[in-house]
């Protein structure tokens, strides 16, 4: 596996350096739960701890009870952090993490009422997609950068999947 971060070397040492673009943004959007929220979540989890219980499967009710526990764990603990994104003639930077022009098989903006993010598809198997916010960044702007570097992926929308979690404030 290839590492992500490229080694700074005199050949491109200049190149990488060169800033195109830089905003600052969290990691990914916290939704702000109410106590009905967590009332209900925690309705829905009983619901299935109590099935697990009567059709024998206990398995499942001891993982629901663990996954309910990490997750309000996580969500109580852990407030998304600021990081820095730099667009460069190199790559795009998201706080640690560097993603080459050459491993982004294409990108598509999001920006819509309540989510405006830039959205990268990475050529690895282990990071498909990735979701950088845009926060106050001109999505405009971010386009017209990208768009001679890396193919951009017209037409598309935010997936169903990421449409029901946001909707379920995940």
């Amino acid at each position: 596996m290839k590492n992500q971060k490229e080694p700074q070397t005199k050949k491109n040492i200049g190149k990488s350096s060169q800033i195109l673009l830089e905003w600052e943004a969290p990691e990914y959007i916290q939704h702000e739960k109410s106590r009905k929220w967590y009332l209900t979540a925690a309705g829905i989890a009983l619901g299935f701890v109590i099935a697990g219980v009567l059709t024998d499967n206990l398995t499942m009710a001891l993982a629901i009870i663990v996954f309910a526990g990490v997750y309000y764990y996580m969500q109580i603990s852990r407030v998304p952090r600021k990081i820095i994104i730099k667009i460069t003639g190199m790559g795009i930077y998201a706080g640690d993490m560097f993603f080459a022009y050459g491993r982004i098989a294409a990108f598509w903006i999001i920006s819509e009422p309540g989510i405006k993010t830039l959205n990268l598809h990475i050529i690895n198997r282990y990071h498909s997609d990735i979701v950088i916010q845009l926060d106050g960044q001109d999505p405009g702007s971010v386009r017209d950068t990208l768009i001679g570097r890396i193919p951009e992926w017209e037409g598309k929308v935010e997936s169903f999947s990421d449409i029901i979690l946001r909707m379920l404030k995940f």
